[in-house]
């Protein structure tokens, strides 16, 4: 009962890859090359050493055969978890190019791949996101709720306009893609998806602390570490909802052990609302004497109140029955990752 990942070098994926191996399944991962194949294998070696990892190479996601070869060449795969897509602000490239391609393309590639050539496949777990989601005019209406059933209206002629509306409805429109091939086409598999908000928590592997930037969301956490004392507030972004990645990964195993369950769910996993402050706030309850700006709690506070999208996330813990890390947890296991890591280095 084989497993395989797209994009398995990823944050969430690593954490996924990590869960699947101590549950004792094979996996199969894709990667762009193979040194981040080698340095996958030996990191994991050293933690299951009789696991079984393998790798095979897909380079471009936006090439709509991406992923036929890595499917035929596993017929013992069973389940896939497709979590590769682009997410990287900043890249000044054309919008369409950068995140409405890879992400329709690899998405829709990889279930035309295995309706033909693995009809084995009993189930897909595609990782989406809250930008798929959340209705940005919204944003602050305390009345609108968002929940599993809601969906991002934004149309791609407004969206291309910046990188954050092009990866939200990027999102968006890929898994409206999976969701209306299995609708279509019939495959023989059922899918889900996971749509987290911001995702934190700590890195699986040091390797990842000691990168020069961490994920665009685990950054977080990071950049607050990173704040002076004397810093003015008040700290209010980044700001959203947030979710800690080991949870997020626990929700693309979950539906491996009963598919049939699972079969078109939509899990929205929501920890806490968050700004700066509110992570300021645990670093100074966890961390007695650390030095970083203080700030004002009760600020931060009505802050989230008035400026975060209300949610409802409850079909989403009916048909998982998990209990999700607490908002202080993650900051405190993201941090202490990362206090330890500096203090190691020095």
């Amino acid at each position: 009962m084989s497993v395989f990942i797209s994009g398995a070098s990823g944050y969430i994926a690593l954490h996924i890859v990590d869960q699947l191996l101590s549950a004792g399944y094979p996996v199969v991962g894709t990667v762009r090359t193979q040194k981040q194949a080698d340095s996958i294998t030996a990191e994991f070696a050293a933690k299951y050493p009789e696991a079984k990892l393998t790798f095979e190479l897909v380079s471009d996601i936006r090439d709509p055969n991406a992923f036929d070869s890595a499917i035929k060449a596993h017929p013992e795969v069973e389940f896939v978890l497709h979590t590769a897509s682009p997410f990287a602000y900043g890249l000044g490239e054309d919008m369409e190019h950068i995140y409405l391609t890879p992400a329709v393309n690899g998405t829709v590639g990889i279930l035309k791949a295995i309706k033909a050539y693995a009809p084995q496949v009993r189930h897909v777990v595609v990782t989406s996101s809250f930008a798929a989601i959340l209705d940005a005019s919204k944003f602050t209406d305390p009345t609108y709720i968002h929940t599993e059933e809601s969906w991002n209206p934004m149309e791609w002629e407004e969206a291309k306009k910046t990188e954050h509306t092009s990866y939200r409805l990027s999102k968006k429109t890929a898994e409206k893609a999976a969701r209306d091939f299995v609708k279509n086409e019939k495959p023989n598999f059922t899918i889900s998806t996971v749509n987290p908000p911001f995702v934190m928590g700590p890195q699986l592997f040091e390797s990842s602390v000691a990168a020069a930037s961490l994920n665009t969301s685990a950054e977080t956490v990071n950049q607050v570490l990173a704040l002076k004392p004397d810093a003015k507030g008040p700290f209010t972004a980044p700001n959203g909802l947030s979710i800690d990645v080991r949870d997020v990964a626990r929700l693309h195993v979950l539906p491996l052990a009963d598919p049939s369950k699972y079969a078109d769910a939509r899990l929205f996993p929501v920890t806490a609302p968050f700004c700066v402050q509110s992570v300021l706030d645990v670093l100074h309850d966890k961390f007695p004497g650390i030095e970083l700006p203080v700030g004002d709690p009760e600020v931060g506070k009505k802050f989230l109140q008035e400026n975060i999208p209300k949610y409802d996330i409850s079909k989403t813990l009916e048909i998982t029955g998990v209990s999700l890390i607490p908002f202080e947890k993650m900051i405190y296991d993201s941090a202490k990752q990362i206090l330890d890591y500096r203090k190691q280095a020095k």
